[in-house]
């Protein structure tokens, strides 16, 4: 059968062997294999090529499609398709930063769009940090990535007084606090953080490759170093389809 031009990530003709096992689990085994090997975000061939192609009916591609996406590992967009989408990844109580977050996962973090400045503080920016309305803070912007798909979109703010040639020494890719540790010997202690929920704008959505006004988690997060100083506060967007908040609760002792 000749492959279809309009399709997207077309599947190899060499996976469609049946052999012995009924029709069914094979096609899950196979749209399984396939998602495995692909991009986050992909577009999976239509029912329709994909019931021609196994000779099956549409309700069966169609049962092994649901199983892939109760799994977590798909998602259908109406009127687009079925896409790729990798498993939630759960943001913790505990205070790590992005790229240590990402490596204990097994995954390889990185940047894009990165973006440094020193500018006056805000007076919303110089409350935060504690320093005077108007002082010059440096502001990091970039896209961060795991494995080379993008996460979050970041920034943070640290006073310019503190941490003169930060933006001299610090690149696109490197982490923040592992620099302020190397550099600054600065040793970040703990943070206070507020999580809530935001639309994405269009913009944003289109540099973290989501469609317009998704649901992101917009974290505020103020770090303070092991002498109550604080060091840095910054406002990022995390995917709200690639993460999943997760919290220590606890009952009030009796009485």
């Amino acid at each position: 059968m000749p492959r279809p031009r309009h399709e997207p990530n077309d599947v190899a003709p060499d996976v469609f062997t049946t052999g012995d096992r009924a029709k069914g689990a094979h096609i899950k085994d196979v749209l399984g294999a396939l998602v495995q090997r692909s991009r986050d975000g992909s577009l999976l061939p239509s029912e329709r090529v994909l019931a021609e192609r196994f000779g099956v009916a549409r309700m069966t591609v169609r049962g092994a499609i649901n199983e892939l996406e109760a799994r977590g590992l798909v998602r259908r967009v109406s009127g687009r398709g079925t896409f790729v989408q990798r498993p939630t990844l759960t943001h913790s109580e505990i205070f790590r930063s992005f790229s240590q977050d990402m490596r204990n996962r097994g995954m390889t973090p990185g940047s894009r769009s990165y973006r440094a400045r020193t500018r006056p503080a805000t007076r919303d920016i110089a409350e935060r940090l504690g320093v005077e309305t108007g002082a010059p803070v440096h502001s990091i912007e970039r896209i961060r990535t795991a494995d080379g798909t993008p996460m979050a979109l970041e920034r943070t703010n640290l006073p310019a007084a503190r941490f003169g040639t930060l933006l001299d020494v610090m690149n696109r890719d490197e982490s923040l606090y592992d620099v302020l540790a190397k550099v600054f010997g600065v040793r970040l202690e703990s943070a206070e953080q507020t999580v809530s929920i935001a639309r994405l704008s269009p913009a944003e959505a289109k540099r973290l490759e989501v469609p317009g006004y998704d649901p992101a988690f917009l974290i505020e997060r103020r770090s303070v170093d092991n002498m109550g100083n604080v060091v840095e506060f910054g406002r990022s967007l995390y995917r709200g389809d690639r993460y999943a908040i997760q919290m220590h609760v606890s009952r009030p002792a009796s009485g």
